[in-house]
């Protein structure tokens, strides 16, 4: 069971937990259960709770019942739905997510090889530490605990034009420190 907090959810959490379940409704993917918008949003409050042993009507979006916690691992549950899926987002994660779960979003992209920014499948690795700095050849080098990130083609020019550490301000990006996962999800050596 997780052990959920006092602090009342927040009306930008509310409202990106909500836009994540309309892109899930809008896509139709996921099954039968998706004819509705109440519905979807039936079954995955159900699914969260299941897994989170929570009783059946425990959780909530609400004001009154819901809680910052509970609400930030629901959207973390919907984001990677939403990365299984393949659906498109209508609203960019890093403008919604807390600062805390920024990381979580970070590593997943990194793993799906899907921009950070827009959500884009097929993103391109982008390494945030200087390959060169650290030995130069990028099939020779050992990737491990290098910072990276994911990003799609026109972010990633973004990057090389305005330069790493402007490109990680402007989007509040910390990298993400390279393990064994992530080198494998991208074939880098790990010696």
């Amino acid at each position: 069971m997780i052990a959920s907090d006092e602090n009342g959810l927040s009306p930008k959490q509310r409202s990106f937990a909500f836009a994540l379940l309309n892109d899930i409704y809008s896509s139709q993917k996921g099954g039968y259960w998706i004819e509705e918008k109440e519905t979807v949003k039936q079954h995955f409050y159900a699914t969260y709770e299941y897994y989170n042993g929570l009783d059946f009507g425990e959780f909530s979006l609400s004001d009154a019942k819901g809680n910052k916690t509970d609400t930030n691992q629901f959207i973390n549950m919907l984001l990677d739905y939403a990365a299984i899926h393949d659906i498109s987002l209508s609203v960019k994660p890093l403008n919604e997510l807390e600062p805390q779960e920024i990381a979580r979003w970070e590593y997943r992209c990194l793993l799906d090889k899907r921009c950070v920014i827009c959500g884009k499948s097929h993103a391109d690795f982008a390494h945030v530490d200087s390959v060169g700095a650290n030995g130069g050849n990028r099939q020779k080098i050992n990737h491990l605990g290098l910072r990276s990130m994911s990003l799609c083609r026109e972010h990633h020019q973004e990057q090389h034009k305005i330069g790493i550490q402007s490109f990680m301000n402007k989007y509040h990006l910390n990298g993400i420190k390279i393990d064994e996962k992530i080198a494998l999800a991208h074939g880098l050596n790990m010696r």
